[in-house]
């Protein structure tokens, strides 16, 4: 059985480009410092001009100081009330109403002097009506971060949008 469908117009189809964030410095960390499990790794911060809408496929932790210690990377929809660095997090339960989710990277390849660790395979889908999304990290370990080595993160993020093709009746 075959179906022919003839009369369409306005078709419409789903467009999906592939958006890298670049990698940012974690902002407020304060070196030469003890951190300890659950604390704050510096102060938030933003990715500006991120898709309104989509999925974010991989993100990658730089550990330029070569810890390799577990860190989330936390994400929300707006800024929220920041917790100090080296602080134990604390987000407020209406925080939380503004969550898109948290990332952890935990298995770390080292190259002697630095390390990264790749969280892949995600499907953490999100809205950020203004084109920004917030982020905090927090570490489940000691580190103690030199000042020439303050890590960086980065995303990569599955653009979501519609498109109407050409053509039809």
């Amino acid at each position: 059985m075959s179906w022919l469908i003839t009369g369409i117009k306005n078709i419409v189809g789903v467009q999906e480009n592939l958006h890298d964030t670049g990698f940012l410095t974690v902002p407020g960390i304060a070196t030469a410092s003890v951190y300890t499990a659950n604390d704050t790794l510096g102060t938030q911060f933003v990715f500006r001009n991120v898709p309104k809408s989509g999925t974010i496929q991989t993100a990658i932790f730089l550990d330029l100081d070569d810890e390799g210690i577990e860190t989330d990377l936390i994400l929300y929809k707006r800024e929220i009330v920041e917790t100090a660095d080296h602080d134990p997090y604390a987000p407020s339960d209406l925080d939380l109403e503004s969550i898109i989710g948290h990332i952890t990277f935990s298995t770390f390849l080292n190259y002697n002097a630095n390390q990264s660790s790749v969280a892949s395979g995600m499907f953490l889908t999100y809205t950020a009506p203004q084109g920004e999304i917030w982020a905090q990290m927090v570490t489940r370990g000691t580190p103690t971060i030199a000042v020439a080595n303050i890590p960086k993160v980065g995303m990569t993020i599955l653009e979501h949008g519609a498109f109407k093709a050409k053509g039809g009746n």
